[in-house]
Formats: structure tokens, C-alpha cells, sequence
């Protein structure tokens, strides 16, 4: 309404009322016109954010150290690479879509704009869904990690950057991924440490993947620390040697001592190194050499690779379409887990297990091996019962 407008209606009532009590009615009337008037004029509008072009800018912040992590960290290199990827992804499905995704702030949105952009996010959520799913036939366990970013990227708007975006993207959530993390037997791990002969018949390269794939069974680390061991992580106690280092990824001190069969390992190369404990190898070739070793030592039995697409298992081939074995799961991953493991099977409690691998207290990933280590005991248990059934009697 114009001001014109109001000065109309304003005496217009001013005609028809009557005595003094009509004039304070009135003028309180104008006064709420007058008050509405300024409000409509005053009243921000909303606020429109390009999602691609700020989050880009997190990624900026993050890789500046302008943004840090809660315990005041800087954020590694691994977790920018996983951003970044992330952004690509953004790019491609607006891409395709032909529109860009938006942020609106809610600056004193009312009911009806909230439900709007209620229905805007969740439409986006399974589109994007969709485009992840079946455009890019990604896993749980992949998509799990792009919304897990997506979610801490709304967390940085709204609290260091103070956007009004809402709480939309808490119900960006898939289905967890449930998987056994494969690992070796303490007897697979036993044969790999004494059996002379099978040493000898290896070739000098699957030589060394051996003897860095039993340390890494033994010592629980991942691999880019185990890999980046250098001389100064040794320690000589009265108790005999051990490993000392502080992590690369969570930066927990972690001391693990040595049995004989690790320093002679360690002694064999350190000797022929100035710095580093082992031979310099790149993951990847390291993958390919702990493959053929496990192939090598027979461990060759079908093993399907189990995965999950919104919840409904999925098998996965090999590249030429054949099934999984036990050895094309082994890993630069399996040494920790095989390490993690071993320890729990052999007795060894669970506080100082996880003071070696360094996870924290009530850690899932942990309860991940302690899971794997109870279904082993359950095992044998239904083995020694089945024997017990099935063996001769026993006289006492």
C-alpha cells in the first residue's frame, strides 16, 4: 500500500468516526498501518547462494588452513583430495541436470517457504541419489563418504560461516555399509614367518614384499606409516626393541615391540638404507606384489566380494568377470587388520590392542575386529562340539 493510499484511508475513517475515543481508535490504527507499511519496505529479501561456487570456496578455506579441524588441526591432504572429488562430482550433475544446485538462507522465513525448500532438498537429495546410484553405479560405501562430506560442507556454512540454511541436510543419509574386512589366520601368518622353503623358491622382489607384509602383520600400522618407518623410530629399551611414532592420520603415539623375527627384517634392510627402515615401494606396487604373493603361497580358494547398493547385496567380479579368491582380497590394508586381529585372537586385551593400533576408546572400526575375532571363537567352539559328537567315546 502507497502512502497516498494510507492518507486515504486514514481520513476517510476520520470522517466517519465520532468523538474522542473514535480519534485515539483511529489514530492507533494509523499508527499500525503506518508500522506494517515500513515493515514491508524494510524486509530483506532472501538470499541466494550458488552451492557449486561456495563449496569450491571450502574447499579453498580447508586447503589454506583457514579452516581447520575441531581439535585445531590442519586438514590433510587425503581428506582435499576426497573434496575435491566430491566438487567433480557436483560439476557433472549439474551438468546433466541443465540447473544449478542453490542454497537459500532462511533469513525470517516463514512456514511456507520453509516447506518449500523442504521439498526443494529433498527432491535435490534423490535426484542426486539417483545420479550416484545408477548413472555412476557407486556402492554404499562410496556414496556413504559424498554425503558425509556434503553434510560437513552445511556445517561449515552454518557455523563458520553463520548461513540461516536450515537443518535440510540431516536427513541426507544411505544405508551403512556392511562388510568382514578379510584377514590372515594366525596360521597363514605363521606360515609366511617360518617356512624356509617357500622363502627360498620366491624371487628376490617377492622376497622383500614378504618380508614388508609380515612386519605390517606384525606391527599394526597403515601403510603409509608403516612405509615411512626411518631410522629415528627405533628405540632400545631394557625390554628389548620397539617402534615409536606418532601417526600421520590422527597423530596418536603409538609404541609397538619387536619380536625377533621383525628385527631381523629390520636389521636387513636398515643396513643397506640411511634413513628409512624399508625398501622404498608405492602402494600400488606393493598391492600387486602382496597379491601374487598370497597367490603364490596357494591361497587361491573362492572367496565372493560382497558389497551393497541401497541396502541389496551386490556381488563384485574381477575385471575379465571371474569370481573373487582369498588372495585377490589381500592388501596393504590386510597387514593392520591381520595385525588387529592376531592380537585379539592370541589373548591379548583389548585396551592394549588398541593402545598398538592406535584407535580410540569405543572406536566402530575397532569393534569392527573385535566382531571378526568373536565369529572366529565361535567358530572353533562349533568345530570342538561337532568333534565332540562325532569322535569315539571316551572312558574316563
Amino acid at each position: 500500500m502507497s502512502s497516498i493510499g494510507l492518507k486515504l484511508v486514514t481520513r476517510t475513517l476520520f470522517q466517519l468516526g465520532k468523538g474522542r475515543q473514535s480519534g485515539k481508535v483511529i489514530s492507533r490504527f494509523y499508527n499500525l498501518l503506518i508500522g506494517s507499511f515500513l515493515l514491508q519496505k524494510m524486509k530483506p529479501k532472501n538470499i541466494v547462494l550458488a552451492f557449486s561456487d561456495w563449496f569450491e570456496r571450502f574447499i579453498r578455506e580447508s586447503a589454506s588452513g583457514k579452516r581447520l579441524l575441531p581439535n585445531g588441526k590442519k586438514i590433510r591432504l587425503g581428506t582435499l583430495l576426497q573434496y575435491k572429488m566430491v566438487y567433480q562430482l557436483i560439476l557433472e550433475f549439474e551438468q546433466r541436470t541443465g540447473k544449478r544446485l542453490r542454497i537459500c538462507l532462511l533469513n525470517r522465513a516463514g512456514l511456507r517457504f520453509l516447506n518449500q525448500e523442504k521439498r526443494y532438498w529433498t527432491h535435490s537429495y534423490k535426484r542426486f541419489s539417483h545420479f550416484l546410484y545408477v548413472e555412476k553405479q557407486y556402492l554404499d560405501n562410496y556414496c556413504t563418504g559424498v554425503f558425509k562430506i556434503v553434510k560437513t560442507f552445511f556445517n561449515y556454512l552454518q557455523a563458520e560461516k553463520s548461513f540461516p540454511v536450515g537443518e535440510f541436510h540431516r536427513k541426507f543419509v544411505v544405508p551403512a555399509e556392511r562388510f568382514t574386512p578379510v584377514t590372515l589366520t594366525p596360521a597363514q601368518l605363521r606360515f609366511l614367518i617360518m617356512d624356509q622353503e617357500f622363502e627360498s623358491g620366491l624371487p628376490s622382489i617377492m622376497k622383500r614384499a614378504k618380508d614388508i607384509f609380515v612386519l605390517g602383520c606384525t606391527l599394526g600400522l597403515r601403510s603409509h606409516d608403516l612405509l615411512s618407518l626411518k631410522k629415528k623410530n627405533i628405540q632400545r629399551t631394557a625390554s628389548g626393541m620397539c617402534i615409536v611414532l606418532h601417526t600421520q592420520k590422527t597423530g596418536a603415539e603409538i609404541k609397538v615391540p619387536l619380536p625377533d623375527y621383525a628385527i631381523k627384517i629390520i636389521r636387513k634392510y636398515t643396513a643397506q638404507s640411511r634413513t628409512y627402515i624399508l625398501p622404498r615401494v608405492s602402494g600400488s606396487n606393493l598391492n600387486i606384489q602382496i597379491k601374487r604373493l598370497a597367490r603364490l603361497a596357494g591361497w587361491t580358494e573362492p572367496l565372493p566380494k560382497i558389497r551393497h547398493r541401497r541396502g541389496v547385496p551386490v556381488e563384485i567380479k574381477t575385471k575379465d568377470g571371474k569370481g573373487y579368491r582369498f588372495c585377490d582380497h589381500i592388501t596393504v590394508h590386510s597387514m593392520r587388520r591381520t595385525a588387529i586381529t592376531t592380537l585379539l585372537l592370541m589373548g591379548v586385551d583389548e585396551t592394549s590392542v588398541r593402545r598398538i593400533s592406535g584407535h580410540a576408546a569405543g572406536s566402530r572400526e575397532f569393534y569392527r575386529y573385535v566382531a571378526l575375532v568373536q565369529d572366529y571363537f565361535d567358530t572353533a567352539v562349533k568345530s570342538a562340539h561337532q568333534k565332540l559328537i562325532a569322535g569315539p567315546d571316551i572312558s574316563a
